[in-house]
C-alpha cells in the first residue's frame, strides 16, 4: 500500500458506523423475502434446479428446427396470400409507392450532384453547432429553473 492509500484507509476506519434510516432494514428484508419466494423459473438461471439446467440446453437446441419450420410455414402462407385477389390492389399500391420512392431517390441523386460538398459539410457543421447550443440552453434552463431553490437570493 502506498502512503496515501494507508492514510485514506486509516481515516475511513476511524469514521463511526452509521445506522440505516428507520424502516429501511425492514424494507430490504421484505424485498429479499419476496425475491426468494418467487418461483424458480422466474429467478436467475444459476438458481434453477440442476435437472432444469441440464434439460434446458437440449430443449433449446430442439426448438431451433421447429422455429425454422414455423418460419417456412409463415413464408408459404404469405406466398399463397400474395397470389390471392384481394391483395392484388395492395400490391399495385405498394408498387406505386415503390416507384414514387425510386423517383424521389433519382431526384435526390440529381440534387446531390448539383450541391457543392462544401455546402453539405457546412450545413452538417451548422446543424451540430445549433444542436450544441440547444443542449447548452436546455442545460442552463434546467439548472436555473429546477436546481435553483425558490428562496435563493440573487
Amino acid at each position: 500500500m502506498t502512503p496515501l492509500e494507508s492514510l485514506i484507509d486509516a481515516t475511513l476506519r476511524k469514521q463511526p458506523l452509521r445506522r440505516a434510516p428507520p424502516g429501511f432494514e425492514a424494507r430490504v428484508l421484505q424485498l429479499l423475502a419476496q425475491q426468494a419466494a418467487r418461483p424458480w423459473w422466474l429467478q436467475g438461471f444459476n438458481r434453477w434446479p440442476k435437472s432444469a439446467q441440464l434439460l434446458f440446453l437440449p430443449l433449446a437446441i430442439g426448438c431451433v428446427p421447429l422455429l425454422f419450420r414455423a418460419a417456412g410455414s409463415v413464408t408459404a402462407l404469405l406466398q399463397s396470400a400474395r397470389q390471392s385477389a384481394p391483395l392484388s390492389s395492395a400490391q399495385s399500391a405498394a408498387s406505386t409507392v415503390g416507384s414514387l420512392g425510386h423517383a424521389a431517390q433519382t431526384l435526390g441523386d440529381l440534387v446531390m450532384r448539383e450541391i457543392p460538398s462544401v455546402w453539405i459539410y457546412g450545413g452538417v457543421g451548422l446543424a451540430a453547432l445549433l444542436y450544441a447550443a440547444l443542449f447548452g440552453l436546455c442545460a442552463a434552463a434546467f439548472r436555473t429553473l429546477v436546481l435553483t431553490p425558490q428562496h435563493a437570493q440573487y
